[in-house]
């Protein structure tokens, strides 16, 4: 049986994710090992998933108290003081249309319904166009609150938002409401 198997990145982890980040481009912006380990240290949120026991992908996430630059994370920070900030989702070749970016999401989402974050953010790429991160938002129900170019022009991205859905409270007699 095929499972997803979600863990906290490791120091350990950083170097192979790289390699998984930069084969993945332009659908992710290109970093360097010790950008990597920046966005480890800044990250709210950074799980890796393992498929049938092999790393399958890994997502990156901020609140806005990260010390970050990126101009997208910035228009959110601008615009909502509560949010948790998808910076990138990359799922190996292998391992996509098997539920583990959906079972990242969801994931996030119960972190940040925990943690009473009431926004997920984050961008997909209209230039160069990405069809599957966009039909993948708009299933999960993002939608967008704004476009911007980045890259000096080289990029146009679609900025996304998402209600988190609150966690349920159980009741005396264990039944969720």
């Amino acid at each position: 049986m095929e499972k997803i198997k979600i863990c906290e990145a490791r120091r350990d982890d950083l170097e192979h994710l790289l390699e998984l980040n930069q084969s993945n481009l332009p659908h992710v912006g290109s970093i360097t090992q010790s950008e990597m380990e920046y966005l480890h240290r800044q990250a709210i949120y950074f799980p890796v998933a393992e498929f049938n026991g092999q790393t399958a992908g890994f997502l990156i996430a901020f609140d806005p108290e990260a010390d970050y630059a990126s101009l997208n994370f910035l228009w959110f920070k601008k615009r909502y003081p509560n949010f948790v900030y998808i910076d990138r989702i990359v799922i190996s070749a292998e391992a996509r249309r098997k539920g583990i970016a959906n079972t990242l999401y969801r994931d996030l989402e119960h972190f940040a319904a925990e943690r009473q974050i009431p926004i997920m953010a984050c961008e997909y790429n209209l230039r160069p166009k990405n069809d599957v991160s966009r039909q993948f938002h708009q299933r999960y129900g993002f939608s967008e609150v704004g476009i911007q170019e980045t890259e000096i022009g080289k990029k146009t991205v679609s900025l996304q938002i998402k209600p988190v859905v609150p966690l349920r409270s159980s009741s005396l007699n264990g039944v969720v409401e």
